[in-house]
């Protein structure tokens, strides 16, 4: 069951995924919920149960599918990406996996401009990226890829 939306879905003419947005609000304040700055909200990155965090501006009008693409190509510069063949890695929201989240609107037949990040993310939320090997048990990076003990 995917996170619940913080807002409805509008369907409304100018708004979507074509559409950037553009409007500035101040919210709790710089990087915080509800902040926009041109239409962008600030979410934040973390690589792991343990890892660094960064964030990255994303517009409120992108599409989920196009903000987890964007999330995996960001990591893919870095060396929290899987570089050993097997290795697959996922994104969590609220305990929520974006990929499967994404994969079942497909099965239900959901047009992908149906699903915007605003209608899940509000601003200075974290999505969690998370690496697993090929036996799926979840690595770490520390400057080598550990195993995640709990």
């Amino acid at each position: 069951m995917p996170p619940k939306r913080i807002h409805r879905a509008q369907r409304v003419r100018g708004v979507g995924p074509l559409n950037r947005s553009q409007r500035n609000v101040r919210g709790a304040g710089w990087h915080r919920r509800g902040y926009r700055d041109r239409g962008n909200m600030w979410i934040n990155v973390k690589a792991g149960s343990y890892g660094a965090v960064h964030g990255m501006d994303v517009n409120e009008n992108a599409t989920l599918a196009s903000f987890v693409k964007t999330v995996a190509s960001y990591q893919q510069t870095s060396e929290y990406y899987p570089h050993d063949e097997g290795w697959t890695y996922d994104i969590f929201f609220r305990r929520k996996s974006l990929i499967a989240m994404l994969e079942e609107f497909r099965k239900q037949g959901r047009a992908e401009g149906d699903d915007l990040v605003r209608d899940f993310f509000d601003g200075g939320e974290t999505v969690i990226w998370k690496v697993y090997d090929d036996e799926g048990l979840e690595r770490v990076w520390n400057g080598d890829w550990d195993y995640h003990g709990k």
